[in-house]
């Protein structure tokens, strides 16, 4: 594959050599710190280990020197077969031992042991490779995987193109909770035509939801002048939503939105206190920010760290003594202190970052 290029990339204490398709995706990289070669996919080893010997003067020494294979990365998808060694390299482990047979053995004695000899190589061992490969999609090959469930959908190793029904950037605000209520297609002229919608508005506390959504949404489409962009409902496999998601210069949020109208609130210490109340256990930091970093990076050639914002709508006030590192929380008309932010991504880096999270294809294991 000539016409592999190799790119020089540092960021986030990281300093690497990536190596891109014609269409700019990438298929691996070399980390000078740690001396490793990672393929994103196997079929690609030989390639990007080709290109970069080809194109990078000094490579050699690099790739000859002997680095552990990083750890398995949490939320991967399941792993993908193991590249069997190159021929000519010495296999560790199980394999070396076997002796060699001596002496003018009969030949029914010794027929069994070049039989035998594969079958060590369903342990995979890391050390055996030539070449230090850590694959970060399946991390190192384990006997102890688990086999992937036959009715969950494997996350695509390569993106397909976006269509109409796999876009995420038309989902609007409140999405699942527009479906339980019937407020989706022509359920909302049916339910307003015969006043169901006018008796039950105050009835269903999904309805002060809905339009806390509604509200959050409207704030974060302000930051979009700033160069930030915005995806609403984005869908998760176990049938949940990340509220919304923010993607700009200075990283990625996922928002969620906790309606409660009339209400003082004060969170510390893990608690939630309404008015004069007693505080109440309270979770700042949902799983929404883990798995959506989990998702990006999957996809993306950098890290993606995602944080937290939490947003109360609808409360007469809001003192927040303490929260974790990585977490906000604020008021409705606050969201517009994220517009300023900058540092973390490039403009480049954000339309990757955003271009990802848009496709639904990307959200299969999330």
């Amino acid at each position: 594959m000539q016409d592999l290029k190799v790119t020089s990339w540092q960021l986030f204490g990281h300093d690497r050599l990536y190596v891109n398709l014609p269409d700019g995706t990438a298929i691996g990289w070399a980390d000078r710190g740690s001396g490793t070669i990672t393929v994103l996919h196997p079929r690609y080893r030989d390639a990007v280990t080709d290109a970069l010997a080809r194109q990078v003067p000094g490579l050699p020494a690099l790739v000859g020197e002997e680095a552990p294979a990083g750890p398995r990365t949490p939320h991967a998808p399941p792993p993908v077969p193991r590249i069997p060694p190159m021929r000519g390299m010495r296999k560790r482990g199980a394999a070396q031992e076997a002796p060699p047979v001596r002496g003018p053995a009969p030949a029914p004695e010794v027929a069994p042991a070049p039989e035998a000899a594969p079958a060590p190589e369903a342990a995979p061992v890391p050390e055996a490779e030539a070449v230090p490969v850590a694959d970060p999609v399946a991390g190192p090959a384990s006997v102890a995987d688990p086999e992937p469930t036959p009715e969950r959908r494997r996350r695509p190793a390569v993106l397909p193109a976006l269509t109409p029904a796999t876009d995420l950037a038309s989902r609007r605000p409140g999405a699942g909770l527009r479906e339980q209520l019937g407020e989706s297609g022509t359920a909302t002229l049916v339910r307003a035509a015969t006043g169901a919608l006018r008796r039950h508005k105050d009835a269903d506390p999904r309805r002060g939801a809905l339009a806390g959504e509604r509200r959050v949404g409207a704030e974060l489409k302000r930051l979009t002048r700033h160069g930030w962009r915005v995806l609403h409902s984005v869908p998760l496999a176990d049938g949940t939503e990340i509220g919304h998601l923010l993607i700009g210069p200075g990283g990625v949020f996922a928002v969620s939105t906790d309606h409660r109208p009339g209400a003082s609130v004060r969170i510390g210490d893990g608690t939630l206190r309404t008015g004069d109340g007693a505080p109440q256990p309270y979770e700042l930091d949902g799983p929404g920010a883990r798995r959506a970093r989990a998702a990006l990076e999957a996809y993306c050639a950098f890290d993606v760290p995602v944080q937290t914002v939490l947003v109360f709508t609808g409360v007469t006030a809001l003192e927040v003594a303490s929260t974790p590192a990585g977490i906000r929380v604020c008021r409705e008309r606050q969201v517009s202190v994220l517009a300023p932010l900058t540092g973390v991504f490039t403009p480049t880096q954000v339309e990757r970052v955003y271009d990802v999270a848009r496709n639904r294809e990307a959200w299969l294991d999330a």
